[in-house]
């Protein structure tokens, strides 16, 4: 989707993983921002459990970042450094397959490598463990 600007823009399922993955510090940026919307993340939380749709919501969200002093409001939050993670070049093969953690309700684009020590994350929507599936 395209704002105003021509600036292709993450949709909701990545704004949302944004949020969930990091709730805390989009919490504490509201805090400290001159945003009167200081309660907005609970909402966006409650609406995302209860199931309704969110999308005007994060774009709220997102508006009160920006109006906070981030200009990227709740896209400077979104992960785009695992997209070609699993990429081989040709000829090299894996039988082994690669596990990747997934928001577990499957309504964000939120996901998580296995790391050696690291416990498994939980969504901070529904509390849940991330989704373990396989590539």
């Amino acid at each position: 989707m395209a704002d105003g600007s021509g600036v292709t823009s993450p949709g909701g399922a990545e704004r949302l993983a944004a949020v969930c993955t990091h709730l805390e510090e989009i919490r504490a940026d509201l805090r400290s921002g001159p945003s009167e919307e200081v309660d907005l993340l609970e909402r966006v939380l409650a609406a995302a459990r209860d199931g309704g749709d969110i999308a005007g919501m994060i774009s709220v969200l997102h508006a009160a970042l920006q109006a906070g002093g981030d200009p990227l409001g709740l896209d400077g939050y979104t992960d785009h450094s695992g997209a070609i993670r699993s990429l081989r070049p040709a000829g090299i093969s894996s039988a082994r397959a690669e596990l990747v953690y997934l928001c577990p309700e499957g309504r964000c684009a939120r996901y998580w490598w296995p790391q050696a020590t690291a416990p498994v994350p939980h969504c901070a929507i529904s509390g849940s463990i991330l989704r373990r599936e396989r590539l």
